[in-house]
């Protein structure tokens, strides 16, 4: 689409927000009716997924699923995040009220490309916004799909829709009529939506790159974490925000955690994502192969020792072999880059001290996990740790329930809870007075 197709589409979506933002109970039956045709065509929906970005299609299954809870969980819940808020001030009366802005421009990834698009599009609907989205390129049917969800589901027209696109149309969507922005991604274009959207003096919130850290202290319940290891490293094959990426093991039990973080990971079934059975596709794309192949050819070079796999997978496919690693040094790349694949480095420390200073060790912020049997200990590190989640033996997951983002390169602004519902709200401050004799005017 050129300019002028992306302006006419945030036209028709200005045109119908007036309608939109009236009337909630509306806004809930229309979701409620998108919530009931997801379930219904969940298969065909998530074979578009894997076809496009290579998921194991039991995991694109369990994306539309939560897609469908999440909005399920705005309709239910969204009036009382939204109700009006009284103050005590020296006013008669004070309150807050919290109005939609308008048009809101998303630019979505590829790898979760139904959740990431209807986990703010959920909360950001039941307040009354209407959206316009560009998908990646890599998974544009998914994106043009989800429109088709809302037209078929009998969502009124100009509410969501699809941008077909490159990076072009993200440009015109930034520039066109949209009152505020919503990016998720790399980091480096992140900066370069943040930019684009201040110039056009537009909010935006940027869900950026992560590079989590996993800590294994010594009196872990070794079974669960390696189990948790597992799941959190090479759920979508590693090509996620928040999945694990960067082990920290304590030095008394790394020995019995490694060994069976190794057993785990090599039962991972890798192959064709069509086949219920596969745990592992390929990845998204060559260019993304070529990168995760980089970084471990690096660490091998600088001394890394390969424990499990190391290598892509001959034959047809961007596949790379589960991949654990240790003896991480800080000038590798797979130190310091969001390592996108199938790739676990171990690093084993002296005690929890050295696991939070290096956890903290990283221009990213997004999540950390931290697994203990001691409770008080860890809420103590939890607070210690630089980022915006922090999760107690289990992996870092979204949830509809609690505020999801980060900080550092990993940005700003929230989204799920009622937090995420309050990003694209303008808090409208009413103060009712009853005659203004005695009243001090400083601003």
């Amino acid at each position: 689409m050129d300019k002028e197709q992306v302006f006419q589409l945030v036209g028709k979506a200005k045109r119908s927000f007036p309608e939109w933002k009236k009337d909630y109970e509306k806004r809930r039956s229309h979701v409620y009716n998108l919530v009931e045709y997801l379930k219904k065509n969940k298969m065909e929906l998530a074979k578009v997924a894997t076809s496009e970005m290579g998921k194991a299609i039991k995991e694109s299954i369990s994306e539309i699923e939560k897609c469908a809870w999440a909005l399920e969980f705005y309709a239910d819940h969204g009036d009382s995040f939204l109700s009006d808020e009284v103050l005590n001030t020296d006013a008669r009366k004070s309150f807050l009220t919290f109005e939609p802005l308008g048009v809101i421009g998303s630019i979505m990834p590829w790898n979760f490309p139904y959740w990431q698009a209807l986990r703010f599009a959920a909360p950001c609907l039941m307040a009354g916004n209407v959206i316009v989205m560009k998908p990646s390129r890599i998974t544009l049917q998914s994106g043009i799909e989800i429109e088709k969800a809302f037209t078929e589901s009998g969502m009124p027209d100009g509410i969501f829709q699809t941008i077909v696109g490159s990076v072009d149309a993200a440009n015109h969507l930034i520039d066109s009529d949209v009152n505020a922005v919503t990016f998720t991604g790399s980091t480096d274009a992140g900066a370069q939506v943040g930019e684009r959207a201040a110039r056009n003096l537009k909010k935006c919130v940027l869900e950026l790159g992560g590079s989590d850290p996993f800590i294994v202290l010594d009196d872990a319940i070794i079974e669960k974490a390696a189990e948790g290891a597992v799941k959190g490293r090479f759920i979508n094959c590693g090509q996620s925000c928040v999945a694990s990426k960067r082990f920290f093991v304590g030095k008394n039990i790394a020995k019995d955690f490694i060994e069976l973080f190794i057993k785990k990971a090599s039962q991972l079934k890798v192959g064709d994502p069509t086949l219920m059975e596969t745990d592992i596709g390929p990845l998204s794309s060559k260019s993304g192969l070529e990168t995760i192949s980089g970084i471990v050819e690096d660490a091998k070079k600088n001394g890394a020792e390969i424990l499990l796999g190391g290598s892509d997978i001959d034959g047809k496919g961007y596949f790379y072999q589960p991949t654990i690693l240790t003896n991480v040094k800080s000038n590798m790349r797979i130190a310091k880059e969001e390592t996108f694949g199938p790739v676990a480095p171990i690093t084993i420390v002296e005690n929890e001290s050295e696991a939070i200073r290096l956890a903290n060790d990283t221009k990213f912020g997004l999540g950390a996990s931290i697994w203990t049997n001691d409770l008080n200990k860890a809420e103590k590190i939890s607070r210690q740790i630089e980022s915006g989640i922090v999760s107690v033996n289990n992996v870092v997951i979204s949830d509809p329930r609690i505020p999801f983002g980060g900080i550092k390169q990993s940005g700003f602004g929230r989204e799920l809870s009622r937090y995420g519902m309050l990003e694209f709200v303008n808090i409208k401050s009413v103060r009712f007075y009853d005659n203004l004799n005695h009243h001090h005017y400083v601003e």
